[in-house]
């Protein structure tokens, strides 16, 4: 989700079923999850920037959604009051078998327990530092898919709105960096817009 979404680290955990709209392909960013030290417990923000939005997904990352959805509902069969239930109480907390308002994280064991952020944190050092990628890190992953959608020429704007940045100067800044793929396209287009100028006048004075 990470990759394919664009979306960052606590907005991916914190993400419901409530949120994905499988007829129109897209999911709804409502909610970032963070951890608080002072109080040990997991709980829910706006997320950066207020930046609520829906973004489509292409039908392979839904599928995989549709997929989950259904292993989920057979676990929770299978577990039965033993399935972990989550709740949203009133300081926006998450409470496993709490009091509160029900939520149902897409990110869950198959005991219905929430996967926190850590294991994703967890598994990209071990890729950082004992696979010995030293540029990697899970926020490559956003990083990654920003770029994609840049070479693939989608308009600033969407890109920007997508990412949830607050404006298009960090969009621009800090994702849409010139890969040799950019260079070349660029390159093209400049040689195209001035060869046909050389050809224009050349007719003209023939």
């Amino acid at each position: 989700m990470l990759f394919r979404s664009g979306l960052r680290l606590g907005e991916v955990f914190g993400l419901a079923w409530e949120d994905v709209d499988f007829e129109k392909n897209t999911i709804r960013v409502e909610r970032q999850v963070q951890w608080s030290e002072i109080n040990k417990v997991w709980y829910f923000s706006n997320p950066k920037y207020d930046s609520f939005r829906t973004i489509d997904l292409e039908k392979d990352c839904m599928g995989l959604l549709e997929r989950e959805k259904e292993v989920q509902r057979k676990s929770k069969e299978y577990y039965g009051e033993h399935y972990t239930l989550l709740y949203e109480n009133e300081d926006r907390q998450l409470i496993p078998n709490g009091k509160g308002k029900p939520i149902n994280l897409i990110n869950v064991r198959e005991n219905g327990e929430f996967i926190v952020p850590r294991t994703m944190q967890h598994t990209s050092g071990i890729i950082h530092y004992q696979m010995n990628y030293p540029d990697f890190t899970f926020h490559s992953l956003r990083h990654t898919h920003a770029t994609l959608l840049a070479e693939s020429d989608v308009p600033p704007k969407y890109l920007q709105s997508r990412m949830g940045h607050s404006n298009l100067e960090v969009t621009m800044k800090f994702y849409l960096h010139l890969t040799d793929e950019m260079q070349e396209k660029g390159s093209g287009i400049l040689k195209n817009i001035f060869e046909e100028d050389e050809e224009k006048e050349t007719e003209d004075e023939a």
